[in-house]
C-alpha cells in the first residue's frame, strides 16, 4: 500500500516523494476521532479533533426496507454489517452466523455480498448495500454489529446505539477497546465466535440497559461541543491558508531527524562520556 501511495503522490509533484515525508510537512491535523471516544491524553496545538464530521441525522428510508423495519413491532431491528472491504466470509462463518441472529426477537438488516446462507433465519433480510446512517438512526434500531471501523462507531455514537464488535485488522480492535471501555459496547473474536456467543451478546446490549445508557452519554458528549466538527473542520482548514500556513502551531519535533527525534545522538554521547570516565579511571 505505502508503495502505491509513493509513487501518486511522486507522480502529482513531479519529484521522488513519500507519503511520509508528505505527511511529516502537515502543519494541521484534522483527527477523525473527539473526546467521545478518545481517552484523555495530551496533544499538539495542531491537531484538531473533528471526529463524527460525517454523521448526521437520519433520513426517511426506502419504503420496502421501512415496511420490513416498521414489522419488528416493539421488539425493534437489528443493524449488522462487517463494512466495505470485507464483502464475503466462508460459508460456514455465514451459517453460524444466520443461526446466531435466527435465535434473536429482534428483526435483522444484513449486509452481506456473498450468497445467500443456507440457515438465514425468517427474521433476516440480506442486502448487499443498505443506508447504514439511516438505519443506525432509527428509532427501532435496538443494536449495531459492528466490525469496528471509525465511520461506523461514530454513527452508532451521533444516534446513541449500542454495538457488538466483530473486529478483524488494522484499528478495528483498538476501536472496540475504547467503546467497551466506555461500557457501550461487546467486543468479540471474530474467529473464535460461536452462534451461541453472537447471539448472547447481541442479547445482552439490547437487555442489559447499561449499554444503552452508556451509548447515549457517549452521543449527548458527542452533540455537546462549541462547534460543529465540519464547522470546525473548515475553520481551521481556512485558518491555516489566510495564515499562508499554520507553522506557528507545528512543533519541533517535526523537523527533527529520527534518531534525533528518539534522543539516540544524546543517548550516544553520555555513553561515550561514560566510557572515557571509566577509562581515566581504571588508569
Amino acid at each position: 500500500m505505502w508503495t502505491e501511495l509513493d509513487k501518486y503522490y511522486t507522480e502529482i509533484k513531479g519529484t521522488p516523494t513519500s507519503a511520509c515525508e508528505l505527511m511529516g510537512k502537515a502543519e494541521m491535523w484534522l483527527m477523525r476521532t473527539y473526546w467521545d471516544f478518545n481517552f484523555p491524553h495530551p496533544f499538539l496545538p495542531n491537531f484538531k479533533y473533528v471526529g463524527g464530521i460525517h454523521c448526521r441525522p437520519a433520513k426517511l428510508l426506502p419504503e420496502e426496507l421501512e415496511e420490513f423495519v416498521q414489522s419488528s413491532g416493539d421488539v425493534g431491528i437489528v443493524v449488522f454489517t462487517l463494512g466495505s472491504m470485507i464483502n464475503n466470509i466462508t460459508a460456514d462463518k455465514a451459517n453460524m452466523i444466520a443461526t446466531a441472529l435466527g435465535q434473536i426477537p429482534q428483526k435483522v438488516v444484513w449486509r452481506f455480498a456473498g450468497e445467500k446462507p443456507e440457515k438465514l433465519g425468517a427474521n433476516t433480510r440480506i442486502y448487499k448495500w443498505i443506508p447504514q446512517n439511516d438505519l443506525i438512526g432509527h428509532s427501532k434500531t435496538k443494536a449495531f454489529i459492528t466490525h469496528g471501523g471509525t465511520n461506523g462507531i461514530y454513527e452508532a455514537i451521533y444516534h446513541g446505539v449500542p454495538m457488538v464488535g466483530l473486529p478483524m485488522f488494522a484499528d478495528q480492535p483498538d476501536n472496540m477497546v475504547h467503546m467497551t471501555e466506555k461500557g457501550a459496547a461487546i467486543s468479540l473474536e471474530f474467529n473464535f465466535m460461536t452462534s451461541d456467543i453472537l447471539r448472547d451478546a447481541v442479547n445482552r446490549v439490547i437487555n442489559d440497559k447499561s449499554y444503552k445508557a452508556n451509548a447515549m452519554r457517549l452521543s449527548a458528549i458527542h452533540h455537546d461541543r462549541p462547534i460543529s466538527p465540519r464547522d470546525e473542520a473548515v475553520f481551521w482548514v481556512e485558518f491555516t491558508m489566510r495564515n499562508k500556513g499554520a507553522k506557528h502551531l507545528r512543533v519541533e519535533a517535526h523537523n527533527l531527524t529520527w534518531y534525533q527525534y528518539h534522543c539516540l545522538d544524546v543517548a550516544t554521547f553520555l555513553l561515550a562520556q561514560d566510557g572515557l570516565t571509566y577509562k581515566h579511571t581504571c588508569l
